[in-house]
Parts: structure tokens; sequence; C-alpha cells
């Protein structure tokens, strides 16, 4: 072997021989490390002071769709040739209260009127002709009462000589069948004047009867024109000019648009913020309410409006109650849009005012209907009695286990424990804020 291979084989050997001492000593002089105690993480929650809200006023949140409060179908009374329809009767334009929307031809119906008015004449100079020959009667009977007094004197008459002699059986007969005469003319008189009255009642009971087929005939010529009974907008017509029309044939459909209604489903429950009573027909005072209509165009549209009524009963499904909400259009605002037919809105009730009310995000509201309180920084739960409970928030009355100025824990904390410690915060920082459940800070160590 060569003397260079020896000498590096040697090299190595002490080199790696230092390396093995040196790594021995520093392992034997290294320093102990020093025990540090464990720090635990201290939840932070969000538990702002509770403050109450002061002359409250309970908000009903709801939608609907909007649909008029009167709904027409247009037919005629009278059957005949429709000679004029109006420009306006036509689908999706507006009419007007009392415009003729189409005429139907009138001929047959101004004779009638004319034929009822020409009988009534006639009556009337019957009922006067009647008049005329019962005043005639009239004096002719105190003519034969007269002339049967005179027959009945005769005949005492003729008697009186009778026992004189100067007369025969024969002249008594006479005057005697000649006041029988008189006595029959008489009663012919009474007979006719008593025929008077009945003849009067027939041709009166015939007046009115004309009386009628003249009103009759007056309406029937006044329904030849068929006239708007609203103000509002056609739906729907289906007649034209020249076309027959038959009494009571469907000829178009319009609906009013001075009044909308509005129902919305609520719970049944929501009706007693109202101020409504079940067996009432109407709130004891107005509630009022605000209507919107998203345009599409980036400006919701709004209306005033007000609870009219209650619908009956309750949706079968959902066990809701309709409250339908009335809104008057103003036709003589140019710049608030009408509510029109099949809107869908969010409508918004303002029911009963509250003297006081707390109002907690619905989080905050555990399972068992409770909350998390902190009290000297520690957790405690409290039951709570909710007056309402909506989609994002609960309401609270006095009395209701919470009071003002209490720490109410407003977001969930997960694995809480009774009597955990805690730090608590008004808000959270920005960086937190977000998230979904509290953030942890450090706490000193030690209970």
């Amino acid at each position: 072997m060569k003397k260079h291979v020896v000498v590096s084989i040697l090299l190595m050997v002490l080199l790696l021989s230092a390396a093995g001492a040196l790594v021995a000593w520093m392992i034997a002089t290294r320093p102990e490390p020093k025990e540090a105690t464990p720090r635990r993480s201290v939840p932070i929650v969000l538990a702002p002071p509770v403050e109450p809200n002061e002359d409250y006023r309970v908000r009903i949140t709801g939608f609907g769709s909007a649909r008029p409060r009167v709904r027409l179908r247009i037919a005629p009374q009278v059957a005949g040739e429709v000679v004029a329809r109006a420009a306006e009767f036509l689908s999706g334009r507006f009419v007007r209260k009392g415009q003729v929307l189409f005429q139907v031809d009138k001929t047959d119906y101004a004779l009638a009127r004319d034929a009822a008015d020409r009988q009534i004449d006639l009556l009337n100079v019957q009922l006067q002709r009647l008049a005329t020959e019962e005043a005639n009667l009239t004096a002719s009977r105190r003519i034969e009462q007269r002339r049967v007094e005179l027959a009945r004197e005769q005949i005492d008459k003729v008697r009186r000589l009778l026992t004189r002699g100067a007369a025969t059986q024969q002249d008594v007969d006479n005057a005697e069948e000649a006041a029988l005469l008189r006595d029959s003319q008489l009663q012919t008189v009474l007979n006719q004047i008593a025929l008077i009255e009945p003849q009067r009642r027939q041709l009166q009971a015939e007046l009115e009867v004309a009386k009628v087929r003249l009103a009759q005939a007056q309406t029937d010529l006044s329904r030849t024109e068929v006239l708007s009974p609203v103000t509002g907008r056609v739906l729907d017509c289906s007649v034209e000019a020249g076309e027959r029309v038959a009494v009571g044939q469907t000829c178009g459909e319009l609906y009013g648009t001075e009044v909308m209604d509005v129902p919305v489903p609520i719970p049944a429950s929501d009706l007693a913020w109202l101020g409504w009573s079940p067996d009432a027909n109407a709130p004891r005072d107005p509630v009022p309410a605000t209507v919107v209509w998203e345009s599409g165009e980036g400006r919701p549209l709004r209306w005033r409006g007000a609870v009219g009524r209650v619908e009956a009963g309750l949706a079968a499904q959902t066990r809701t109650a309709s409250v339908v909400v009335e809104v008057r259009n103003d036709r003589r605002a140019p710049d608030q849009p009408a509510l029109d037919l099949n809107m869908f809105c969010t409508v918004t009730i303002l029911g009963r005012a509250l003297p006081k009310a707390y109002l907690l995000p619905r989080e905050a509201i555990l399972p068992d209907q409770s909350v998390y309180v902190v009290n000297s920084g520690r957790l405690r739960k409290r039951p709570v009695r909710i007056a309402r409970l909506t989609g994002e928030r609960a309401m609270l009355l006095p009395g209701g286990g919470v009071e003002a100025g209490d720490r109410v824990v407003l977001r969930y904390v997960p694995k809480p424990v009774e009597g955990m410690q805690v730090r608590v915060v008004d808000r959270l920082p920005a960086p937190l804020a977000p998230a979904a459940g509290p953030a942890t800070a450090p706490a000193a160590p030690g209970p």
C-alpha cells in the first residue's frame, strides 16, 4: 500500500473522532429548557347592553298580488242589434263611470214606449167620460126620486077622491101602476150609478198597468245604452257594431281602478298585533300599511293603504290569515302611477304601538326559549318569554326575561358551558365581524 493512502485514512479517522467528541460535548453542556405554564383561550362574545325600543310600532311584513275591489262582467239587459261601440271599449283601455260602452238599436223600445203612452191617454179619456156619466146619472137620480115622490102623492090624492066618490078603483090602480113605473126607472138609474165605481176601479187598474208598461218601456229604452258602472280598465271586449246581442250575453269585462285590494297572508297569531277582534268587521282604529312594488327600473313605487278586512277562515295548507290591504288610486296625482292588477308587492302593516319592547336577533334565542347573558365575565343561561318571533328578530316585552342593561349574547357560542369565562365586547373587530362564530383571546393562566 502506498504511503499517501495510509496518511489519508488516518486523517479521516482523526476528523471523525474530533467531530464525535465535539457533538458529545455539546450534548453534555446544553442548557435545560424552562417550563412554561399553558395559556387558556377565552372566547370573545358579542354582548352589548340591551336597550329597550321606546314607543315601538309592531311591523308585519308580507307579500301579495294586487287585485281589483270591483270586477264586472258587461252584459246587456235588452236584446237587439249593436249600432255603435265606443272606441275606448277595447282591452287595456280606460273608461270612466257613466261612459257609453255600446248601444243597442232603440227603435222597437221607442215604439213600445209610445204605445204605452197612448194607452195611458186613452184610459184617462175613458175615466173622464165615466166621471161625466156619473154626474149625469146623479142628476137623473134626483129627477127620478122627485117623480117617485109625485107618483106617490098622486096615489094618495086618488084614494081621497075615491072615498068621496069622485074617483074609481081603476083610477087608483092606474096611479099605483104609474108609481111602480117611476120606482123601476129610479132603480135603473141607481143600478147604473152602482156600476160606476167598479168601472172606475177597472179603468184605474188598467191605467196603473199602462203606467208600469210605460216605465218598463222607458227603462228598456234607456238600457239600449250600456254604460260603464265604474271608472276602470277594460279586460276584454267581445262585441262589434252590427252584431246582435241577447239579454245577459257577456260582451266584455272590466275592473275598477279606484280601489285595489292586496291580500297578504300572515300568521294567525299576528292578528292580535293589529288590534283586530275575530268577531269584528273592522279594527278599532285604522291600521295603516305601505305597499311597495319593485318596477325593475331601480325605483320602487309606493302607495299608502290601510287594512280593510280579514278574509273568512284560515288557509287550509299554511293555516295563515289573509289580511286585505286597501289602496285608493288618486287619478289626480300625475306623478303617482296607479296600483294595477297582479302587481306583486311587499306590504308592511303598522300594528299596535307598544310603550317598550326589546328586540334581539333570532340567533340569540336558544332552542329551549332561553338566552345567554354575561354576569361578571361568565355565561349564565336565562329563560325568556318571546312575544313575537319573525324571520330575523325576536320581540320581548318588559317582564319577559330581559331588562335594560342586560348583556345578552347576540351570536352563537360554540360548546357553551354554564359559568364559562368569556370576554365581552360591544362590537366585534372588523376582521372578526363576518365570522360565523366568536373570536377568542388569550387569558391569564389559571381560572
